[in-house]
């Protein structure tokens, strides 16, 4: 028996004015058990003291016992749960007004997953719109034809969705516990092996821009660290594997979108991490090779 209806992780790293920000936008409510899961903040033996809105009812707050990745923050909040329902959200993110109304009014027994729509504001004015409605044009899709199958496969975010905890426990989905993309294989694999899914076209999350978050990099045009670059293209070959294996017809291939930023900033790590495939994963590399011939050549001369 659920001590609590919904469940929310927030996975939070040195930004505790936004993170009361994004607790002030979720209603205190016997229904809702808030979890917020510090990922060693450098001040953080403070904020009990700094910040009341942390000792407000019905929220738990818990410290990884080391830092460096939001995947191993939102496992700790999972061990935690008590909700029949599960959401995840970003510190520096904020829920929508009718929050409760949504939940209460679509998220139904028997579903896996609530899919819910999102718009994107910017974090330092939240009247203006920002450019991150990034999977809007799922929900256009999805109302047009009726398939879910890029909803299930190519909403790789965990935020703006609900899911059945004992869906989570049953089939023992857990993060990536890696800087970047630790989500990315959660939502695949959620989305994978959900039975029944509920498609609401309506803004239950409000996703923020900002500079200097972990997720702008990917987006802004700068050059990424190896590290990210590292861990998103990892994380997007499992996909590419797994969406192999099912023969599932996804459109977006994301091993190639995340495949860029080392080819264009680390071309000799790239070049290692593609001959690294050749004898695991021949058709891997080949997908490669056919993408990537000429650079591949350019780099191959250029190390003779």
């Amino acid at each position: 028996m659920s001590d609590y209806k919904y469940s929310i992780i927030i996975p939070h790293y040195n930004i505790p004015d936004l993170l009361m920000r994004c607790l002030k936008s979720i209603p205190v409510r016997e229904t809702i058990q808030v979890i917020v899961v510090d990922d060693c903040s450098p001040e953080v033996h403070t904020y009990k003291e700094k910040y009341p809105e942390l000792s407000r009812p019905f929220l738990e707050f818990y410290q990884t016992p080391r830092g460096g990745s939001a995947g191993r923050a939102r496992n700790l909040g999972l061990e935690h749960v008590r909700g029949e329902w599960v959401l995840f959200m970003d510190a520096d993110d904020l829920f929508a007004d009718n929050l409760c109304e949504l939940l209460d009014e679509h998220v139904e027994e028997g579903a896996d997953i609530v899919f819910f729509n999102n718009r994107s504001v910017m974090s330092d004015d939240l009247t203006q719109p920002a450019n991150r409605d990034f999977y809007q044009y799922l929900f256009k899709e999805y109302e047009e034809t009726g398939s879910e199958l890029n909803l299930r496969y190519d909403f790789y975010s965990l935020w703006g969705k609900v899911f059945s905890r004992a869906f989570i426990e049953r089939h023992g989905i857990r993060c990536d516990e890696t800087m970047y993309s630790n989500d990315v294989f959660f939502s695949f694999m959620a989305g994978h092996l959900a039975g029944k899914i509920r498609v609401v076209d309506e803004p239950l999350y409000i996703v923020t821009q900002r500079s200097g978050s972990l997720a702008s990099s990917q987006f802004s045009g700068k050059a990424m660290s190896l590290k990210e670059c590292e861990d998103r293209l990892d994380v997007s070959i499992r996909v590419a594997r797994m969406t192999r294996k099912y023969n599932i017809p996804v459109k977006k291939k994301l091993h190639m979108e995340h495949s860029w930023a080392m080819r264009l900033h680390y071309p000799g790590h790239y070049l290692w991490r593609m001959l690294r495939l050749l004898p695991t994963d021949p058709r891997m590399f080949m997908l490669f090779l056919r993408r990537d011939f000429r650079t591949l050549l350019r780099m191959l001369k250029g190390l003779a």
